[in-house]
């Protein structure tokens, strides 16, 4: 009696253990048993190694929500180009070629998607692409000129053209809603507050053993420790790609703190900017100063609105009085520096400019279609002519790379664009929040290549946020009629 009694419970004992095996117990064994490998790979393998096989499970639920949620996947893609950007600060990663490889990535899961699930391709079908589709023809022709080096064209063409037609086709696939721009915009502040705290560590602890190597072996020092004191460039390719992208931030989320819900995002916002100014001013960048300017500039146009009107002027007036009239701050070497770009004619630097420019004038009159995509700065790539005066910026390597006939078309593009998206902005959105959201985006992208024409700012990680800002514009209207249809839909329920 007493062993049936016991083969009763170890009967009973099996079916529950079976039971929680088969339901959770699994998982439970599952994690245990790679808990106990993770410890014994910490201490018989290399920290990175160790840290790449902990990261696998993390990596494997990233890829699988990518793959479910691929429409979506752009936010994926304007986090991880941030990413590759800070961690190019701590190793040697080709950023260029990650930032495309992911990028191509998205593109390919998107189509994918597409094979299975419907996608209403129409809104993708936008002003944007067609104009970029008439720029890529031209770059394309650039192949066949007699100086081009491939692998440098190869380089070069993302930025040119390939970040400009993804954003055109996917940001409004992705971002259909106005909670969809303020996630691009939380997505953007924590990088920008990253950057700053990076910059800060900088300069009040030095510089690491890879900065030490740029400044002092690369001979980043000619340029970054200089007579109006140090320039620090946080995690980014140089202190000019610092303080444009901080100005960046200053203006994006200057003007977006207006148009946003919430108390606690718009003290959340006011840090961002206070840290972009920061970044901004520690990174020396004269030509910074020409983006919030710019942006403003073009608030002033596309606001719609007169208090806002009055107030920016009144901002404008202000900025040029301190800058121009007064020695007021002159004791704080960052704001002395940025001053003196409100005199170019006591600048040695900026006449040197425009010497060289007059020099490159000279060998371009016989260079229409240019030296070839990507070889403005082309040493590396030993092309069979060169320029021997180094660009300043990012308008005169278009001008050096594509010739006047590249500059013009290149600008033509930008300008209707521009045109374009001021018209979509202030004749069909209807809804004041949303338009002043992509009003910020749009005026941030003024101001941007407003700067363009004084420093080389086309680097990472600018291009795809700058062409973000057109793509929302062109996404706008469909936003809008969403909204106004989820609001008639309201209203009905309502009665």
């Amino acid at each position: 009696m007493k062993m049936t009694n016991d083969k009763g419970k170890y009967s009973q004992y099996l079916t529950v253990a079976g039971s929680y095996f088969a339901n959770k117990g699994w998982v439970h064994l599952l994690l245990a048993g790679g808990l106990y490998i993770l410890y014994k790979m910490f201490f018989r393998t290399s920290l990175p190694f160790f840290l790449t096989i902990s990261s696998l499970p993390l990596m494997t639920a990233i890829f699988l929500l990518i793959i479910k949620y691929s429409k979506q996947s752009f936010y994926t893609l304007f986090t991880l180009q941030f990413l590759l950007a800070a961690a190019y600060a701590v190793t040697d990663i080709p950023l260029g070629v990650a930032t495309l490889m992911c990028t191509l990535f998205v593109v390919v899961l998107l189509f994918a998607y597409g094979m299975h699930e419907k996608i209403d391709w129409s809104e993708s079908r936008n002003g944007m692409l067609m104009l970029f589709l008439i720029w890529g023809v031209y770059c394309i022709l650039e192949i066949a000129n007699p100086n081009n080096v491939q692998a440098a064209w190869n380089i070069s063409i993302t930025h040119y053209l390939i970040y400009p037609i993804v954003c055109a086709v996917i940001v409004p696939l992705a971002i259909r809603n106005i909670k969809g721009i303020q996630w691009l915009l939380i997505i953007w502040s924590l990088f920008i507050l990253l950057a700053a705290a990076k910059g800060y560590w900088q300069k009040n602890c030095g510089f690491n053993e890879r900065e030490q190597y740029f400044l002092y072996v690369l001979g980043g020092a000619r340029t970054h420790i200089i007579w109006s004191g140090i320039r620090y460039f946080s995690f980014f390719s140089d202190a000019a790609n610092f303080g444009v992208h901080m100005a960046m931030g200053v203006s994006l989320f200057g003007i977006s703190l207006f148009y946003i819900k919430g108390v606690w995002l718009k003290i959340y916002f006011i840090i961002v900017i206070i840290a972009a100014i920061y970044g901004m001013g520690i990174s020396g960048t004269r030509a910074a100063i020409a983006l919030p300017i710019g942006a403003l500039g073009s608030f002033i146009i596309l606001s719609r609105n007169r208090k806002a009107c009055i107030t920016g002027i009144s901002v404008l007036a202000l900025l040029f009085l301190f800058f121009v009239c007064t020695n007021i701050g002159d004791d704080n070497q960052y704001i002395r520096k940025m001053r003196s770009a409100f005199r170019p004619s006591q600048d040695a630097s900026y006449q040197l400019r425009v010497d060289n420019r007059k020099k490159m004038r000279e060998l371009m009159i016989h260079k229409p279609f240019g030296y070839g995509i990507g070889l403005s700065k082309g040493d590396r790539f030993y092309p069979k002519e060169r320029m021997p005066y180094p660009p300043d910026s990012w308008l005169v390597s278009v001008w050096v790379e594509t010739g006047i006939i590249g500059l013009v078309l290149y600008l033509a593009v930008h300008g209707v664009l521009f045109a374009w998206c001021g018209w979509i902005l202030m004749f069909k959105i209807m809804n004041k929040r949303l338009r002043g959201l992509l009003t910020a985006w749009l005026c941030t992208a003024a101001g941007f290549y407003l700067a363009a024409y004084a420093n080389d700012v086309m680097q990472y990680p600018n291009s795809i946020p700058i062409y973000t800002a057109f793509a929302l514009c062109f996404a706008g209207p469909y936003i809008d009629k969403r909204m106004q249809q989820s609001k008639e839909t309201e209203l009905k329920n309502e009665q």
